[in-house]
């Protein structure tokens, strides 16, 4: 009886252990970006594909040279489902989706109600994840995937794998994921902002030019369709007001002699809605922030510095509200605010949605500057003593 026991345990244990349906790491191929154009009445899909035994080089220091390199497969089929079915035909081994970090649209791909089907599509599959990067390009997706990070950095830590460290050193366009995409299209305004790429060559190696990814547009995506693009001008009043920026630099006392910058960091921001007699929706916008000089200029003093931000940051946010505010585009969000702080209130006037913005829609912008620091020296000693030989105090 002891042995037969035995024998039993032992065979159980053989059959606990197999790893029969596993599969092994290095026979996969990993797909890192997926690319989606619409041309000739088909959807064409590009698909990235990159070395990851490269990058677990590069940790260990050894041969860089297999870093940065991808390959971008292409297919076409009637569907995003079909075209990614006839990808798979010419495919060596199983892909798998377990660390697709960004998806890129074309302009026709996303008039043609992409988003919405790509959204549903990634969020049903089972190996991808939330953190996949969005954006769109006017440029060839297919040459947008192929460009090399800058020093044979690995793909996976490209501008369009891993924006986000890139905007934490200067938040001007910020990156949105699959997660954040799906909470934008499901609340009010149902306004979603995809940054624009588009392909430069601002960086020069030993031989010859190298092309970079530039975002400093965006494009809003409303009912399933572009509704616009928001230059870079018109954005310098967005990041301010974005919940998610870090730090970034503006002009001050611009086309003068006196002109310089100073970085903007630390910031809060708060939007209070206010309901007035007459049922009028107004909105109210306190923003606190620090500031460093990174240029100093001899005859500006701590005063004008401080009143110059003020003056500039009121101008970039007035100047952002006006322009997409004469477009219907919500980009402070403020239908949601209202929706969060007063819903009765949004209940009575919006519209799909959206609630009527006016000229005065903004009722006040409040601003509180700290300056800080000058960088590596005290502020103080630099300022103390000086007289106001600049600009007149705003």
């Amino acid at each position: 009886m002891k042995m037969k026991c035995t024998f039993i345990l032992l065979l159980s244990v053989f059959v606990l252990a197999g790893c029969w349906d596993s599969n092994e790491p290095e026979r996969l191929m990993y797909a890192n970006g997926l690319g989606i154009d619409y041309k000739n009445g088909k959807v064409l899909v590009h698909l990235q594909i990159i070395n990851m035994k490269g990058l677990a080089k590069s940790e260990s220091g050894g041969d860089p040279s297999s870093l940065s390199a991808a390959d971008v497969g292409t297919a076409t089929g009637n569907t995003l489902e079909e075209a990614l079915f006839n990808l798979y035909h010419t495919a060596d081994r199983r892909i798998y989706w377990g660390h697709l970090s960004f998806v890129i649209f074309s302009e026709e791909a996303l008039n043609m109600g992409g988003l919405k089907y790509t959204v549903d599509f990634l969020d049903r599959y089972r190996e991808t994840r939330y953190r996949i990067f969005f954006f769109m390009t006017k440029d060839s997706i297919k040459d947008a995937m192929l460009i090399s990070p800058i020093e044979n950095i690995s793909m996976a830590f490209s501008k369009l794998s891993d924006p986000d460290d890139n905007y934490h050193q200067s938040s001007f366009i910020p990156p949105i994921n699959l997660r954040e995409i799906i909470i934008q299209l499901d609340e009010p305004a149902y306004q979603v902002s995809i940054p624009e790429l588009k392909i430069t060559e601002q960086w020069t190696g030993q031989d010859k030019k190298k092309k970079s990814l530039l975002m400093e547009s965006v494009t809003i995506i409303s009912n399933n369709k572009i509704k616009e693009y928001l230059p870079n001008n018109v954005m310098n009043g967005g990041r301010l007001v974005n919940k998610d920026f870090v730090r970034d630099s503006i002009t001050l006392f611009p086309g003068t002699k006196k002109d310089t910058s100073v970085v903007l960091y630390d910031k809060k921001t708060e939007i209070t809605p206010i309901i007035e007699k007459n049922g009028k929706v107004r909105f109210d916008v306190d923003l606190k922030i620090r500031a460093s000089v990174e240029l100093m200029k001899n005859d500006i003093t701590r005063k004008q510095y401080e009143s110059e931000i003020k003056r500039s940051i009121k101008k970039e946010i007035k100047k952002t509200y006006q322009y997409t505010q004469k477009r219907d585009i919500d980009l402070f969000k403020l239908s949601k605010i209202l929706y969060r702080n007063e819903n009765d209130t949004w209940k009575r006037i919006e519209n799909e949605g959206m609630i009527p913005l006016e000229d005065d829609t903004l009722r006040s912008i409040w601003v509180e500057v700290e300056l800080q620091d000058t960088g590596k020296q005290k502020l103080s000693p630099i300022f103390e003593g000086q007289k106001d030989k600049g600009v007149e105090n705003q």
